[in-house]
């Protein structure tokens, strides 16, 4: 499943106040956005396209989402390339988001608990779809695997399916799709 190796790096550790929980226990609680993706398949024609997809979304949303890593080892997200996924599950790709919380300390009155959540993905995407919007000429992504890549990553940024059509976050990415919400969500999401 996926790799759990936590790395705490403060400039991704976002604080978020201290609240209180029953009988008077004081809780902080921390969110860890830090987002490590690697290619968890052992066809490596797949990594300058995914390294193209992040690097792109990454200059797109305007700050560093996500960061690209060579081995699952040190990723705690991954992206995975299924020969056959839309014919065995009707789609071309899924995305899920976790979310891993750690609690430190006692709930006993007066007492104070730390509470960190930690959050990663996995997305996965068909290879022949993803082998057909591959040329990637210019530095410049195919309409349809950005498209792809922008609604799974949404997932797994905790962003759920859009009623409208024109949002990327709609059930289908078919036709032209409008971002113009989404890139806010994302910071939003990252509280940028």
């Amino acid at each position: 499943m996926l790799n759990r190796k936590i790395v705490r790096l403060v400039s991704f550790t976002l604080f978020m106040g201290a609240t209180y929980s029953g009988c008077g226990t004081k809780v902080e609680s921390h969110e860890i956005k830090e987002y490590r993706v690697a290619l968890a398949s052992s066809d490596s024609k797949f990594k300058p396209i995914i390294k193209s997809l992040v690097s792109d979304y990454n200059s797109k949303v305007g700050f560093r989402a996500m960061e690209f890593v060579d081995s699952v080892d040190q990723a705690n997200s991954r992206i995975v390339i299924t020969e056959g996924l839309e014919k065995r599950d009707g789609k071309v790709g899924w995305g899920q988001w976790f979310v891993e919380t750690e609690r430190n300390g006692l709930d006993l009155p007066g007492s104070a608990v730390e509470k960190t959540s930690t959050y990663s993905f996995e997305a996965e995407f068909d290879a022949d779809f993803v082998k057909s919007n591959s040329d990637i000429q210019n530095g410049v992504i195919p309409d349809e695997l950005a498209k792809l890549w922008a609604h799974e990553i949404g997932h797994g940024f905790l962003l759920d399916h859009h009623p409208d059509e024109r949002n990327v976050m709609y059930y289908d990415i078919a036709g032209e799709k409008d971002f113009s919400k989404y890139w806010p969500e994302i910071r939003k999401f990252f509280g940028r």
